[in-house]
């Protein structure tokens, strides 16, 4: 008496390890009647006929054959006419040994393992088109971001020009009309320069160029350089270092671009006569030296489920006060960014009402090089303050 193929459930499946019964499928368990802990730790042959045993034995037959025709008892001793097949499931040292009726093979059933194949196929080809479809969507935004950049250079150059040529001429009201022009010019450059760095950087194509320098030194004169925005809110900006200087490897352009955009944060939440800090020291981990930046302000402090937020892009804790600021939510993730470039890691401690402490770490390490690098010119990175600090107008 045969069972009735129409029992033979989809998924009728033995799994081998090292040729003893790992698991069995629920409907396995079903028709033959054998339970899980029946058939764990015994061989397959003891389920299938002894003529069977010598091919089982010999791993080349069964490389060689698709489908084994064979017969399965139940626990009763009813035989069931099936084909087995063997597939080897990746770099598992485990065999999938799937089940089928004669009808089952004529109607195109797949193994579980053929199942996973193609699921594992399926996954490969989305993640696959994924990638191009990121790809595709950095390339035009870096695109557009260029497209964008060159008529804004033009219009910041043409600023220039007429202050430079025609200033003494020029009335108050001329010279407002040219100030708001500057102004919303610069603030899309900040804006189309954090979009395409963010990319840039998300696609490794920004090129790290380190140079042997102090620190120290590059800290202080940023921060000096925007003390006249610091002014336009009677708030006090301190900086402290434990030492003179520090040298170590830096991309100065970098490393100016983080600092800047911290800076321009503090300022922006930091209420008018507060106080802003910003201190170099050197700290230890593990057998390595790490230079310690922080930026200390007094503004209203960060929620600490929004902390992880903040840098994100377009990441922001309150968008109200980010409207009323100006904010775009990139900045702290564009730091965070190069501040992974760079090898270190950025820390943010914050408390509703007392402020926050943004600290980084940079690797102390030195470049080959024959000398210490001094800093690039004041007329460099005074633009590049201008940019940063454009939501402030003079």
């Amino acid at each position: 008496m045969k069972q009735n193929p129409a029992k033979w459930e989809h998924g009728t499946s033995i799994t081998l390890r090292n040729g003893l019964v790992k698991n069995v499928s629920q409907s396995f368990t079903s028709l033959t009647g054998y339970m899980p802990e029946m058939v764990t730790g015994k061989t397959i042959e003891e389920l299938l006929v002894n003529d069977l045993k010598a091919t089982l034995e010999n791993p080349e037959l069964i490389n060689k054959c698709e489908n084994l025709h064979c017969f399965i008892f139940n626990r009763w001793m009813i035989p069931e006419e099936v084909y087995i097949s063997f597939t080897e499931c990746g770099a598992s040292d485990e065999t999938i040994v799937s089940i089928h009726t004669a009808d089952s093979l004529g109607n195109g059933e797949l193994s579980l393992c053929e199942k996973y194949e193609r699921l594992l196929e399926k996954e490969r080809a989305e993640k696959e088109e994924l990638k191009k479809a990121l790809k595709a969507k950095d390339d035009y935004v870096l695109f557009v971001a260029h497209e964008l950049k060159t008529p804004l250079a033009i219009i910041s150059s043409a600023v220039q020009a007429i202050e430079y040529l025609c200033g003494s001429e020029l009335g108050d009201k001329c010279k407002g009309f040219l100030n708001r022009i500057k102004q919303h010019t610069y603030k899309q450059l900040r804006l189309i320069n954090n979009i395409l760095d963010i990319s840039r950087l998300n696609a490794g194509a920004i090129k790290i160029v380190r140079k042997n320098m102090d620190i120290v030194g590059l800290a202080s004169e940023i921060t000096e350089s925007i003390k006249l925005y610091a002014q336009q809110k009677n708030i006090s900006l301190k900086f402290s270092s434990e030492s003179d200087s520090m040298t170590i490897a830096l991309d100065e352009d970098m490393f100016e671009r983080m600092l800047l955009n911290l800076l321009s944060n503090a300022i922006k939440y930091t209420p008018v006569g507060g106080e802003i800090n910003v201190s170099i020291s050197k700290t230890r981990s593990g057998s390595r030296d790490y230079a310690r930046i922080m930026v200390k302000d007094q503004g209203i402090g960060i929620p600490e489920d929004k902390q992880k937020l903040i840098f994100e892009s377009f990441g922001q804790a309150d968008y109200t006060l980010a409207r009323q600021t100006g904010g775009t939510g990139l900045g702290l993730s564009l730091v965070k960014k190069i501040v992974s470039a760079l090898g270190g890691e950025i820390f943010l401690e914050s408390k509703i009402g007392e402020g926050s402490t943004f600290i980084i770490q940079l690797p102390v390490f030195l470049v080959r090089e024959c000398r210490v690098c001094e800093t690039s010119s004041g007329q460099k990175l005074t633009q590049t303050v201008a940019i940063e600090f454009s939501d402030y107008l003079f």
